[in-house]
């Protein structure tokens, strides 16, 4: 029989001899003969099962995975360990067309940050599809401190519920405490789970519908511009129908010598009063 070493073997196959030393190694491909001085040859009948590994292997099988399967090959394996990639291969496309989105919306939002600073301050109204959210509220005094640590909350709820990535976050401030002697009583953090992204347990949802916004600089505990936009919300004729967002921008990690605040957007969902 006309042997193939082993760096023939590799070259024919686009693979390196350590690749093949490893798969002997672990038993998942062996050569046919070892010499006494320890070099490997293989059969050029071992050419199709080679290949087989390596195809397997490019498609993204795990080596053990391939292994237990080589071992015992036949139509109905083949089908149902193919199936199976398959199926593992369409949730993580998922996964990455959903990353793909939340990264593309956060370039839109960088994109227009100056177009955001031109309209600082300046109130104006803006509809809003539903956003579903996981909402932790302040167990403590409201400061950065504890917008961080109770951000960190809302993240691990997502992280716990399959989803790494969120559209955003920022503050939700309760309608029913604004005009009260403790404005932040019931507010928390909110982080948005990503459009598209199966229902999470715990999940709140922002409603759809008309918002009077503004752009602003400062933290959700500094009341004065939400202060502002509320007067500029009656003077406009529209009332209050439901909480108020203060979504996060641009945080802490964008902080500069003209800005030690975050950059934030104000929502608060209004009707007109007829």
């Amino acid at each position: 029989m006309n042997y193939l070493s082993i760096s023939k073997m590799a070259e024919i196959h686009n693979i390196s001899r350590q690749t093949l030393i490893f798969y002997d190694k672990i038993g998942l491909f062996c050569p046919i003969k070892t010499d006494e001085k320890g070099y490997r040859y293989y059969s050029p009948y071992q050419i199709p099962f080679l290949r087989e590994i390596c195809f397997l292997k490019n498609a993204g099988i795990k080596l053990e995975v391939i292994r237990d399967h080589i071992r015992n090959r036949n139509t109905n394996t083949a089908i149902s360990l193919l199936e199976s990639h398959r199926e593992q291969m369409d949730k993580e496309i998922e996964q990455l067309i959903e990353a793909r989105n939340v990264i593309e919306k956060r370039i839109q939002v960088y994109k227009s940050i100056n177009s955001y600073r031109g309209d600082l301050y300046k109130p104006y109204i803006d509809t809003y599809p539903e956003r579903q959210v996981v909402f932790i509220p302040y167990n403590e005094k409201v400061e950065k401190r504890t917008l961080h640590l109770t951000l960190m909350k809302a993240w691990s709820v997502l992280i716990e519920q399959n989803c790494p990535l969120s559209e955003g976050f920022g503050t939700i401030l309760k309608k029913d405490s604004i005009e009260t002697e403790d404005p932040l009583a019931g507010s928390g953090v909110y982080a948005v789970v990503p459009a598209g992204h199966p229902k999470i347990k715990t999940s709140i949802a922002i409603p759809a519908g008309e918002y009077a916004c503004m752009y602003k600089y400062g933290m959700p505990y500094d009341l004065k511009f939400l202060n502002d936009l509320l007067q500029w919300i009656k003077d406009n004729n529209y009332r209050v129908i439901g909480d108020i967002v203060d979504a996060c921008l641009l945080d802490t990690t964008f902080y500069t010598n003209e800005s030690s605040v975050d950059l934030c957007h104000l929502q608060i969902p209004v009707e007109k009063i007829s």
